[in-house]
């Protein structure tokens, strides 16, 4: 995108989204966002899949705020611009399962895996006025409302999970020798 603006001069804004969830999310494929993986698992009566002990946070941002921000982007006059886009307020797996509601277990923590992401949305909030309106509980009582949206998920459990993240495992082992 930074080629097409520098070569042809045209206007353009990045937005770099953290953690995005919201209903209609998609539910195939092998990488899947917590908030996929969870549903699934609750609406097959099986425990949430927390990797390592759960308090590593996420800086979640809702769809709709992620609308409100591009729209923003579009109607201002920025032009070769970079925002970042999240609550600016992570919450940890924990606290989501809280909110969900449910049993839990553990699964092995991933190499590299970040302890926290966190968005540092003060530039998009100054710069375009753009600020969260769904606070975290909002939004995830609002996927709650839409959970037969993933009957057809795929469920994972800790053996499934061991099978697609074991050439993770080794390759990291393997580079950290």
């Amino acid at each position: 995108m930074r080629h097409w603006q520098k070569v042809y001069g045209l206007p353009t804004v990045s937005i770099r989204i953290f953690n995005a969830y919201g209903p209609r999310s998609r539910t195939t494929g092998a990488y899947g966002a917590v908030f996929k993986v969870f549903l699934a698992q609750k609406l097959a009566g099986k425990p949430f899949t927390v990797v390592g002990d759960g308090t590593q946070r996420r800086d979640f941002v809702y769809v709709t705020d992620i609308a409100k921000a591009f729209f923003l982007a579009a109607e201002s006059n920025r032009q070769d611009a970079i925002y970042n886009l999240g609550a600016g307020n992570p919450q940890s797996v924990n606290r989501l399962t809280e909110l969900l509601g449910g049993e839990k277990i553990h699964v092995p923590k991933r190499p590299g895996e970040p302890e926290c992401t966190w968005a540092d949305i003060s530039k998009i909030q100054n710069e375009l006025g753009w600020k969260q309106e769904v606070s975290f509980e909002k939004g995830v009582s609002n996927m709650l409302k839409n959970l037969d949206h993933w009957k057809n998920a795929p469920v994972w459990d800790p053996a499934s999970i061991e099978k697609v993240t074991k050439t993770w495992f080794t390759m990291l082992e393997r580079s950290s020798r």
